[in-house]
């Protein structure tokens, strides 16, 4: 491996058992095949158990690890695992042990679309640069999350979710940091536009066509809010609306006072996979006769 591999966290299928004095991992509906020699392994959810360097590997089902030396010594059955080429000479460097006071105190391997979102959502996770990057979070006094980075090597072609055909873990993804570095950056290509003097008689629709990069399947829930301030509820599909979950929602011509959307605020969320939402902009529908 490289000092500087290219696979950030990927999850990986199935379940391990270790024999610590034979260092040798066995695992259940594991695919080790495709598993790089010189990877860290990291057992446990949320590495809980700890983490070794994978020696070699044997088959699907089973590989050997060089050292016990970064594990907790408690018996590891049937646990959960994640791989990673994250630099070796990292491994339980003191300024990123997880610390009981911690949110998240680690090494991350950001891409250049994770590095994108970020910033383009303003997000406290937001790096300077796609790579790996070290991050250290912590509560102040007042309560608030504070993240503090810092790009420990700036490179591209970090593999997440979309790596390259020869990454071993393509087909599982990084979904242990999605939900602070979504790994899909969604624009709006376009935003529904408020709509006013519709007669009774007349149905109208609103727009939101969104686009991800890179590529892939979104998803979209239509809100509403009334008055304009309320909170936003989602909308379900009825006699009044159509397409609730799709990028143009209808809104049927209706003469009943009472169920006329009159005045009320509209708002589609796009989601996309690896975690990456996007909110459109508001809009109100009027009508010309209440």
């Amino acid at each position: 491996m490289a000092l500087w591999g290219k696979a950030d966290s990927i999850y990986s299928p199935g379940t391990i058992d270790l024999v610590y004095g034979t260092k040798i991992i066995t695992g259940t509906g594991t695919s080790f095949t495709s598993a790089y020699v010189g990877s860290v392994i990291y057992i446990g959810a949320g590495n809980t158990v700890g983490e070794a360097v994978i020696n070699s590997v044997t088959n699907s089902t089973t590989i050997s690890i060089a050292s016990t030396q970064f594990l907790s010594g408690v018996a590891i059955a049937g646990l959960a695992y994640t791989c990673s080429q994250q630099p070796k000479y990292l491994m339980q460097d003191s300024n990123y042990d997880l610390q009981a006071t911690d949110v998240d105190n680690k090494i991350r391997g950001v891409d250049e679309y994770e590095a994108s979102a970020a910033v383009a959502t303003s997000s406290q996770y937001a790096v300077a640069h796609a790579g790996w990057v070290g991050v250290h979070t912590y509560t102040d006094m007042h309560g608030n999350l504070r993240v503090k980075s810092e790009t420990l090597v700036a490179m591209s072609g970090i593999s997440s979710n979309l790596p390259p055909s020869d990454d071993a873990y393509a087909t599982t993804g990084d979904a242990n940091d999605d939900t602070t570095l979504p790994d899909r950056y969604i624009t709006f290509t376009t935003q529904p536009t408020a709509v006013a003097g519709i007669g009774t008689t007349t149905a109208t629709s609103l727009s939101a066509f969104a686009v991800s990069t890179p590529p892939v399947g979104l998803s979209t829930q239509w809100y509403f809010a009334y008055p304009v301030g309320a909170g936003y509820t989602a909308l379900s599909n009825n006699s009044i609306y159509s397409s609730v979950t799709g990028p143009v929602l209808g809104i049927a011509a209706t003469t009943i006072t009472s169920s006329r959307p009159d005045g009320y605020s509209f708002r589609a969320v796009v989601i996309g996979e690896g975690g990456a939402t996007a909110t459109s902009n508001a809009v109100t529908v009027g009508y010309s006769t209440n």
